[in-house]
C-alpha cells in the first residue's frame, strides 16, 4: 500500500494527551484521545488462542491494556496499510517495551498474512481472529482492511474445517493413497494427456443446467472432448453420450454407485485422485484409470513421495471435483486457443431438486420415495446455512455456505482465463463469459476453421504405462515404507537395548515422516511423545501394513 497524499502526520496537543492530525483529519478525539480504544479493550471478551489484528495503531493507545489482558497463547499483529502512517507508528510504538509480544506486519507481507495465519493455526494453538480498530486511520483504507480481515478469518476457519475433515476422513484418505499406489504402475499416467487435446472441451458437472442444455440441443458430441464429474456420468450415459474423461475424488464407497454400467468397452478414461475410493479398480482394468495426487494435507509423507518420479502430479485440495476437472482440462488442452465450455457447475439448485436427472442423488430420492418421503428434497433449500440467491438468469435458487465457497474459489482460480465459457442456463454467476448455444456453435466453427492445432490433431494419445524404472522405484518405495513400519512396530512393542533418549529419538525420527499414522487423531495436528499417543500409533501400524 502507499500513502494517501504527501501530507505528514503531526501531533496535536489536547487537554488529556496527544492526538494526531493527518490528511486534514484527527485520528483520535480532540478531548480524550485514548479513551475510546481503552474502553473498547476493557469491554473485550477474550478467548485463548486468538490472533489479534490491530488496525492502524498510530500512537499505540490501548496496546498496553490489551497485552495485560490476553492469555499467553495469543498473537498480536500491528497492521497499517498507509506507508506514511506506518513509519509514524513505528517511531511512536516501542515494540521492545512489550518484550516482542507484538509485531508490525510490513506492507509487502500483508497479502501473505492469511497464509501466515494458516501456518500459525497448524500448531493447534490458534483458533480465531479478532480485529480491533485502534484509530480513525482505518477509514483511509477501510475496504482493504475489511477484505484482509475476511481473508484472515476464512484462512483460520479453513484450517479448522480441514482439521475436522482430517479427523473424520484422514485415515481413509491415507489408506486409499497407499492402496491406489499398489496398482499405480499398471495405470496410464495422467501426464500423457497434458497439452494433447485439440478438440473443443465440454465439461459437465451434475447441476440442473445440464438438463436444460441436453434437452434442447442435438450436438455431434464426437466433435468434443467430453469431461464430466463422477456424479454426472449416469445422466450422460442415459442419453447415450459417452464421455472421454470422468473425474473422481470421493473417498467413500457410496460413489461407486455412480459407475453402475461402466465397462472397459467404453472409451471413457477415469481420472482419480490417489486418495479416492480404491475399490474402483475391482470393476475396471487399471489401464482405464489415470491417477492424480490431491494434496489433502501438508505432510512430510506426501512431500517425501512427491520426490519420486512415479508419483502423479500434485494439485491443491479444491473441495469440489468439478474444480479439479476444470483444473486438469486446462492442462489437457493443446494451447489456450482450444475453447472450454462448462455446464452443470451450478453450485446451487432449485426448490426441491439438488442435482440433474439420473444423477445418484436424483435416483436415490426416487428409489426411497414413499408416502412419508416425497421425491422433492425440500430440506436442501429450507435447512440451516442455506442461502437464497438470484442466479445468472434471474431465477430464485438456493446454495449453501460450502457450495458458495466452491463457487468463490472457482472464480479466483479460473475467471479471466482465455477461451473458457459458461454455457449453463442456471446457477451461480461464475464470472465467465456466458454464451448461448448459437454463440457456442459459432465459436466452435471458427476454431475448427482457423486452429492449426485442431487441423493437425490425429486424436490419438500415447497410452503408455509407467516405465520399468518408475515401476522399480515404486516397488522399492513401498518396500522401504513397510520395513520402516515394521521397525517402528518393533520399537513400540518389544524391549530393546536402546536408552530412553535413544529410543525417543529413533521413534520420533520415523514417525515424523509418517503423519498418516496420527493425522486423523483429534489431537493429531502434531506428534507428541507420550505413552497414550504412542499406543494409538502402535494400533495404526497394523492397519496400514495391510496395504503397504
Amino acid at each position: 500500500m502507499s500513502e494517501i497524499n504527501n501530507q505528514k502526520p503531526c501531533f496535536v496537543q489536547t487537554s488529556q494527551g496527544f492526538s494526531v492530525s493527518y490528511n486534514n483529519q484527527l485520528l483520535y478525539s480532540k478531548y480524550n484521545p485514548s479513551k475510546v480504544i481503552i474502553q473498547t479493550i476493557k469491554n473485550l471478551q477474550i478467548l485463548p488462542g486468538t490472533i489479534f489484528l490491530c488496525i492502524s495503531p498510530v500512537l499505540g493507545y490501548g496496546l498496553e491494556e490489551l497485552l495485560s489482558k490476553i492469555p499467553e497463547d495469543c498473537l498480536v499483529f500491528l497492521i497499517e496499510a498507509d506507508s506514511v502512517l506506518l513509519d509514524f507508528a513505528k517511531s511512536s510504538i516501542n515494540c521492545e517495551k512489550y518484550q516482542q509480544k507484538i509485531q508490525f506486519v510490513m506492507p509487502d507481507d500483508l497479502k501473505n498474512l492469511p497464509l501466515m495465519i494458516y501456518d500459525f493455526a497448524r500448531s493447534g494453538k490458534y483458533k480465531r481472529v479478532k480485529r480491533i480498530d485502534f484509530s480513525a486511520g482505518v477509514k483511509f483504507f477501510s475496504n482493504f482492511y475489511d477484505e484482509l480481515t475476511l481473508a484472515c478469518t476464512n484462512s483460520i476457519m479453513t484450517y479448522w474445517k480441514n482439521r475436522v475433515t482430517l479427523t473424520k476422513f484422514g485415515r481413509r484418505y491415507s489408506y486409499n493413497f497407499f492402496s491406489n499406489l499398489s496398482v499405480l504402475s499398471q495405470t496410464v499416467p495422467i501426464s500423457n494427456y497434458f497439452q494433447k487435446i485439440s478438440k473443443p472441451v465440454l465439461i459437465f458437472g451434475a447441476g440442473q443446467s445440464i438438463d436444460l442444455f441436453l434437452q434442447t440441443n442435438s450436438f455431434n458430441f464426437q466433435d468434443f472432448f467430453i469431461v464430466c464429474v463422477d456424479t454426472a456420468l449416469q445422466p450422460l450415459l442415459a442419453r447415450k453420450i459417452i464421455p472421454d474423461a470422468v473425474f473422481i475424488e470421493e473417498a467413500q464407497s457410496v460413489i461407486l454407485k455412480a459407475f453402475i454400467g461402466f465397462t472397459d468397452n467404453l472409451k471413457t478414461q477415469i481420472f482419480a485422485g490417489l486418495s479416492s475410493n480404491p475399490y474402483l479398480k475391482n470393476f475396471v482394468s487399471p489401464s482405464k484409470i489415470s491417477f492424480f495426487t490431491t494434496e489433502f494435507t501438508k505432510a512430510n509423507f506426501l512431500s517425501r513421495f512427491s520426490q519420486f518420479s512415479f508419483l502423479p502430479p500434485l494439485n491443491n485440495p479444491f473441495g469440489s471435483v468439478g474444480l479439479t476437472a476444470v483444473y486438469y482440462a486446462l492442462k489437457f488442452r493443446a494451447d489456450e486457443s482450444v475453447p472450454i465450455f462448462i455446464c452443470g457447475l451450478d453450485f446451487s439448485y432449485s426448490k426441491g431438486f439438488t442435482h440433474a436427472k439420473n444423477t445418484l442423488a436424483y435416483t436415490t430420492r426416487i428409489l426411497n420415495h414413499n408416502r412419508l418421503c416425497c421425491i422433492e428434497n425440500f430440506n436442501a433449500c429450507f435447512g440451516q446455512n442455506i442461502i437464497e440467491i438470484t442466479d445468472k438468469k434471474g431465477k430464485t435458487f438456493y446454495t449453501s455456505i460450502v457450495l458458495k465457497s466452491y463457487a468463490n474459489l472457482f472464480i479466483t482460480l479460473f475467471s479471466g482465463i482465455k477461451n473458457i465459457f459458461d454455457i449453463g442456463e442456471c446457477g451461480i454467476q461464475l464470472n465467465l463469459p456466458c454464451i448461448n448455444i448459437s454463440e457456442m456453435h459459432k465459436l466452435c466453427l471458427k476454431y475448427k476453421e482457423t486452429s492449426v492445432c485442431y487441423q493437425n490433431n490425429t486424436l490419438e494419445f500415447p497410452f503408455s504405462l509407467f516405465d520399468d524404472i518408475q515401476k522399480n522405484e515404486l516397488k522399492n518405495a513401498l518396500k522401504n515404507e513397510r520395513n520402516e513400519l515394521l521397525e517402528l512396530k518393533k520399537l513400540l512393542s518389544e524391549k530393546c537395548e536402546l536408552s530412553q533418549d535413544e529410543l525417543r529419538e529413533k521413534i520420533t525420527k520415523i514417525v515424523a515422516q509418517k503423519e498418516y499414522l496420527f493425522l486423523h487423531f483429534p489431537d493429531g495436528h502434531k506428534f507428541v511423545y507420550e505413552q497414550s499417543f504412542l499406543n494409538r500409533i502402535r494400533n495404526e501400524i497394523d492397519f496400514f501394513l495391510k496395504v503397504i
